[in-house]
């Protein structure tokens, strides 16, 4: 009720408060976060098709946009009076677009219905039509909502590449996408939104370490993770230092009453069981950790994450896929798992990632702790059959089938 006896009809609901951040020249920016956490208003609001209720945004240089399919579109026109349409609002003048349509044709690769009224369109084409417009006339900034998600790969590898060469120009980028390993691979840093706020603003492998936190987490575990994050890191224990480990966890859990299990050692071992980072392709490694087991846990699930430099996964893999999660773990143990692993990997330097939850469903599962890039897997090849991330076992032969 509001003074005077008047009933009040409605709920206040901010769809964004409280977000402060700073984007450089240059700098390409990644937006996630769940369903309904405000990315695509940020994004509105960012190239101005929303106003903010409170505070401002500055932008400065030429700022183009993709925020939903076919947006700017008549779905009367034809494709290619659409191109003059849209090209018109982006501020190109008609003999500038008249002067890049063979170029747009050519990014959109629509054929024939370049010249059709875009209502007949499918959702692809249209995305392929709105982004090779946008391709062609070299924004300062670029915001991107989820555009790319709807194209072939063909086409959405055409716009990565796209995206690279403005990145490298010194365009400012932000992209909003449901794929970590587009974040990881495309963007320096990432922003991640929850319900409406900033929840963190950081390198974009910390964010998406953040953000898988949240979505496989229950909330009280997801606050016990930023609560957690907020502790100074501890370094890994050595064999020899086990005892001192043991009263580190006694300390990291009267600090932090939430965790309940903690990886505590994390090595690469060869085959003769010694610790090493260089291996050739095809060699034979194990990738051992320790789990300390802070509070009684009914199902431990355990797994790793094999990803190359630029944070494109290339293997990953838990104790889920081979039946043999630990159940009925007890406040006090100490466990260790063993993934044995034939390292069928092209040259590169990969980064193992180690992951334990608890398992609540064989759909379910909530997270306990993470540790992100903390081995080294160095991988050369002798004599190298091919290039790429896995090294298939492969021949070629050739023979004459005819002769002129």
């Amino acid at each position: 009720m509001l003074a005077g006896g008047k009933k009040h009809y409605f709920r206040e609901f901010w769809a964004l408060r409280n977000i402060t951040f700073t984007i450089s020249r240059g700098e390409t920016v990644g937006i996630i976060g769940r369903n309904g956490s405000g990315k695509s208003t940020l994004l509105q609001i960012i190239a101005g098709t929303l106003s903010p209720t409170t505070g401002e945004v500055n932008s400065h240089g030429l700022l183009a946009a993709l925020l939903e399919l076919g947006s700017g579109f008549n779905p009367e026109f034809t494709g290619r009076e659409n191109v003059y349409l849209n090209g018109s609002v982006l501020g190109l003048t008609q003999q500038e677009i008249h002067e890049r349509i063979d170029q747009i044709a050519d990014f959109a690769d629509i054929g024939e219905y370049l010249d059709q009224p875009v209502k007949t369109y499918s959702s692809g084409m249209y995305i392929r039509l709105a982004f090779a417009v946008q391709a062609c006339i070299h924004p300062q900034i670029l915001i991107v909502d989820e555009a790319l998600s709807v194209g072939d790969e063909k086409f959405q590898r055409k716009c990565y590449d796209y995206i690279d060469r403005l990145r490298a120009n010194g365009s400012s980028i932000l992209l909003v996408t449901h794929s970590t390993a587009t974040i990881e691979k495309f963007c320096q840093r990432a922003i991640l939104l929850h319900k409406g706020e900033l929840h963190g603003l950081g390198p974009a492998k910390e964010i998406v370490d953040q953000y898988h936190a949240l979505l496989y987490s229950d909330e009280k575990t997801y606050l016990r993770y930023l609560n957690a994050r907020s502790q100074p890191i501890r370094p890994a224990p050595l064999e020899s230092d086990v005892g001192a480990q043991a009263s580190s966890n006694v300390a990291q859990k009267e600090e932090n009453p939430g965790l309940r299990a903690i990886i505590s050692h994390w090595e690469a071992l060869d085959q003769a069981g010694d610790y090493c980072e260089a291996y050739r392709t095809g060699d034979k490694v194990k990738i051992r950790f320790h789990v300390d087991i802070l509070e009684s846990i009914q199902e431990i699930q355990a797994g790793i994450l094999i990803r190359t430099i630029e944070g494109v996964s290339a293997f990953g893999t838990s104790t889920l896929y081979y039946d043999k999660n630990y159940l009925d773990a007890k406040s006090g143990m100490a466990l260790q798992f063993d993934f044995n692993l034939n390292l069928m990997l092209c040259t590169g330097t990969y980064f193992v990632t180690l992951a334990i939850a608890e398992a609540i469903s064989p759909q379910d599962m909530s997270y306990l702790d993470r540790k992100t890039d903390v081995i080294i897997l160095n991988i050369t090849e002798t004599h190298p059959l091919g290039s790429g991330i896995a090294s298939l076992k492969s021949t070629v032969s050739v023979k004459e089938i005819s002769s002129l």
